[in-house]
């Protein structure tokens, strides 16, 4: 009886140390797992998933800017998820935000340039950045849209404007050459018609000048992307 006691007393310790090596063999010992293998933010870019390693900075500066005006400048790194790749993303012009599925509007709780705001700013900040699960980047389609058709009327608005200099180079040389001669009286009614020709184009040529400066001011203010967060 004390023997048999005895034999099962060894094979619970033989179970007992076989268990413990084996769970001591699969153990991983966490302050020494390579930082790459640890979890990375990501964003999306144009519906691609990337590795963005500097991901809470961008939110950041992105809320503490003024994003809503044409300066905004943005330029970052991001990492193909397999081949390491390193893909970087410019883009010069305003951006629309939005705090899920809410756009946000220029004066918000996160971007106050007030003294007494600047820490209850950077508190929302802190916390939104804790909580954040999904950034997107995507284009608004119908942003590029609209500036596509403005470009192309600047454009056409520009091959214009071309005729219509030519056009006044044309009628400044008659002009000139009627001055020139000193024989008005002959050519008075000839003057008077490429006065009033050349009258009516320098306006038509101011008109069009105005009408591409506003196009231009539009475009300036067409969010190209919109940046989302969940």
């Amino acid at each position: 009886m004390y023997f048999k006691f005895n034999s099962y007393l060894l094979v619970f310790l033989f179970m007992t140390l076989t268990t413990t090596q084996a769970q001591e063999g699969s153990k991983i010992d966490l302050e020494n797992v390579d930082v790459e293998t640890k979890a990375l933010p990501t964003i999306f870019l144009f519906g691609k998933e990337y590795t963005f390693r500097e991901r809470d900075d961008f939110i950041k500066g992105l809320l503490n800017s003024q994003f809503y005006l044409k300066d905004l400048s943005i330029s970052i790194d991001l990492e193909e998820f397999y081949t390491k790749r390193v893909y970087r993303f410019n883009h010069k012009g305003k951006v629309e935000v939005y705090l899920k599925s809410k756009k946000l509007p220029p004066n918000n709780k996160y971007n106050s340039f007030m003294l007494d705001g600047a820490a209850y700013s950077e508190l929302n900040v802190t916390r939104l950045i804790s909580s954040i699960k999904n950034v997107r980047i995507d284009s608004i389609q119908k942003g590029i849209i609209k500036r596509k058709n403005l470009s192309s009327e600047i454009a056409k608005l520009n091959n214009e404007i071309l005729d219509i200099e030519s056009s006044i180079d044309q009628y400044k040389e008659v002009y000139d050459d009627i001055l020139l001669t000193k024989r008005l009286s002959d050519k008075k009614f000839e003057q008077l018609l490429g006065l009033e020709k050349l009258s009516t184009l320098q306006k038509n040529y101011r008109v069009l000048k105005r009408k591409i400066g506003r196009n231009k001011l539009k475009m300036e203010t067409i969010a190209l992307i919109v940046v989302s967060i969940y």
